[in-house]
């Protein structure tokens, strides 16, 4: 069941959907049949899935409603799309009505923040605002009181600002310091407004392609439309390897896009021009359009430069001495590192070994790579090492290929079945592991958090289910629904690419991990689900079931769990680390005031909390193991500089890492009855 993409030849025009009048208009419909016909269970085309396709266009134009007042919502709500009819089709006249009001509404925000930014905020009005989803974003009923929409954000994002630039806790220094960074927050809102109005794409294909993006995420969350450039983002993203111009970006602490790290061998490194630290200014790129870092964030400057289009461009770099270089780069190919597997010994009573599998990736493209064999072949270096146990971290791993999640879990177990697969036919078919033979045999850690999601949620149920794995973490993200890539076409055109959902998965008991995600056997505290990210809170989730078919396989004997968690919770309850955890959760939720003196204190308090998860974290100073690589890399790293930095940072983190320090704690309880 592998996805397979077939990719068109494209017409030659700047953007998909407005390369003819006309295409727009048929291209919501087209987008509508080719999901009906595709979807697990398609909604009808109703006065409630008009409502919803206008909920996520809003989400998608306007998500932290900063542009769009009460009435304008009304206008854009009432609008008779008729999507259901191709001969009364409305979508150009609401993506023309639609263009109008949006480029309005981002004019009146430039006024807005210009105003708001020419004098200094009163930083003693008791204003507050949460960090995080428990914040709800209503549209403000009028001008006036959208004007205080933004006072509020200015205000906070020059506090935050203030707070990373300025090394004080005094008053009058947060103060002086005042003016440039409000005057540096709104020129960075207002470069983000012009890049909307004026940039390479323009207002009109902006909400077309919102539009059909709105679409499809009113079917569920995880059917999707992409434009070309984004399917060829989309496939980097699931892919082994990438083209890069090899640096990693980050802020310095003056809020400049500097280049925090050069990748052996990359085009940065070899131009021999850029050096980390250096603060990039501005990219000019093959069209002659001119990106400005000032006018980005951090995650959107670096998005910027990934982008697949991006293939080439000149690069302004700032120098630690104050000169300025031009550097042209170009992309190169090469390994994704980051994102492939790798593997530690972790030395200490017991040799444990540890595999990181931060993304699920296949053979795409014909690059003949697949993570389930890039594991096993992590196992056979560790096995050499003459491990005791493996922990295989899927934490943070949001899925990917279904094929690759069965291949893993067969990799743990000799044959038999590991989920269930019910299509919109009904049918339910059972996906086994074929391969007669098993990677490992051993104990068997699988660590998850809230954002383990798709093929990492099947592989920990499915080896839940055999009795072949202890999952360790928290409750995982929630989806259990597979989905494909389709082109989109209309009359031998191609207006895009649809990712529909086709199946939903459960588990071989016939029960569904969706909405609830998978329940660990042994929970461990997770900062992160204060977010509440999980497929249970967005909209238009498939509901939660079960189905009833026979399966046949042989769980494996696995020790008794109890005595396994008490120990865990004793560990965890009596932990330093976790009680600071659990405090700086509780001060996570409280809403944060920016009255000056509050927000320092606050910003105070926050700090001293992460540096007391630093004091009290980690296996540094218990020494209960010894972070090391296998023989075999040993050898590797040393010609390679690239993979030996990255691999310093791993073993750096795993040393500090409570969650893996706990891992490794609960497989020698589990191997201790054996000594015995």
């Amino acid at each position: 069941m592998k996805i397979i993409y077939i990719i068109l030849v494209f017409l030659s025009c700047s953007e998909i959907l407005l390369c003819q009048n006309w295409l727009p208009c048929s291209a919501p419909y087209v987008l509508i049949e080719k999901i009906k016909a595709e979807h697990f269970s398609p909604p009808p085309i109703d006065e409630k899935f008009h409502t919803s396709v206008i909920q996520e266009f809003l989400e998608i134009v306007d998500t932290h409603s900063l542009y769009f007042v009460s009435s304008d919502v009304r206008v854009l709500q009432d609008y008779p799309l008729k999507l259901s009819d191709p001969n009364q089709n409305s979508s150009c006249g609401f993506i023309e009505m639609a263009t109008q009001l949006y480029q309005k509404k981002l004019t009146e925000a430039t006024r807005i923040i210009s105003l708001k930014i020419s004098k200094p905020f009163d930083f003693t009005q008791k204003d507050s605002l949460y960090f995080t989803p428990k914040e709800i974003n209503d549209f403000a009923e009028n001008s006036k009181e959208l004007e205080r929409h933004w006072e509020i954000r200015l205000k906070s994002l020059t506090l935050s600002r203030m707070a990373q630039t300025i090394n004080s806790s005094s008053v009058k220094d947060w103060m002086a310091g005042e003016q440039l960074t409000r005057l540096k927050v709104g020129a960075k809102e207002n470069g983000k407004i012009n890049r909307l109005l004026n940039g390479n794409i323009s207002p009109k294909v902006f909400i077309a392609n919102a539009l059909m993006k709105a679409i499809a995420l009113a079917y569920d969350p995880h059917t999707n439309f992409f434009t070309r450039n984004e399917i060829k983002d989309f496939e980097s993203s699931v892919s082994s390897s990438l083209y890069s111009f090899g640096f990693d970006l980050g802020e310095n602490p003056l809020g400049e896009m500097s280049v925090e790290r050069l990748a052996p061998g990359g085009p940065a490194w070899n131009s021999h021009l850029i050096n980390k630290g250096d603060v990039i200014t501005s990219v000019t790129w093959p069209n002659g359009e001119i990106s400005n870092s000032v006018d980005f964030d951090e995650h959107e400057f670096e998005e910027l430069v990934k982008a697949s289009e991006r293939s080439t461009g000149i690069f302004t770099v700032k120098k630690n001495d104050g000169s300025t270089k031009e550097v042209r780069l170009q992309k190169e190919k090469r390994e994704s590192i980051e994102n492939n597997v790798r593997s530690l010994l972790l030395k200490g009573e017991k040799p444990v070994g540890y595999i990181s599998l931060p993304g699920f990736y296949s053979d795409w493209g014909g690059e003949e790579q697949s993570c389930a064999a890039d594991v096993a072949k992590e196992i056979i270096k560790l096995k050499k090492e003459n491990i005791q146990g493996l922990i295989l971290d899927l934490r943070f791993n949001g899925g990917g290929s279904l094929q690759e999640a069965i291949e893993l879990a067969g990799i743990f177990i000799d044959v038999g079945p590991l989920l269930l697969l019910k299509s919109k036919d009904e049918k339910v078919l059972s996906l086994k592991d074929i391969n007669k033979g098993l990677a490992y045999d051993g104990p068997l850690i699988i660590l998850v958090n809230g954002f383990s999601g798709s093929a990492s949620e099947i592989v920990a149920a499915g080896l839940q289910d055999h009795n072949r794995a202890i999952v360790v973490g928290s409750t995982t993200f929630g989806k259990s629904t597979s989905q494909s890539v389709f082109p989109l076409t209309h009359e031998n055109d191609t207006l895009g690419y649809a990712k529909i959902t086709l199946d939903k998965v459960y588990r071989i008991t016939g029960k569904s991990h969706q909405l609830k995600g998978v329940e660990p056997d042994i929970y461990l505290p997770d900062f992160y689900s204060i977010f509440e990210i999980s497929e249970r809170n967005y909209r238009h989730a498939l509901p939660n079931d079960s189905v009833v078919k026979k399966v046949y396989y042989t769980p494996f004997v696995l020790s008794a769990m109890v005595p396994l968690k008490k120990q865990s919770e004793a560990r965890v309850a009596g932990s330093s680390w976790f009680k600071h955890l659990q405090a700086y959760r509780k001060f996570y939720l409280a809403p944060i005031s920016l009255e000056i003196n509050a927000f320092i204190k606050h910003h105070q308090i926050v700090k001293d909390f992460l540096k007391g998860l630093e004091a009290n974290g980690g296996n540094a100073e218990k020494s209960l193991y010894k972070v090391m690589q296998n023989k075999f890399d040993s050898g590797l790293l040393g010609v390679d500089d690239n993979r030996q930095q990255i691999s310093k940072q791993l073993a750096l983190e795993i040393e500090r890492s409570v969650y893996i320090e706990e891992a490794f704690q609960i497989i020698t309880d589990y191997l201790s009855p054996i000594k015995k």
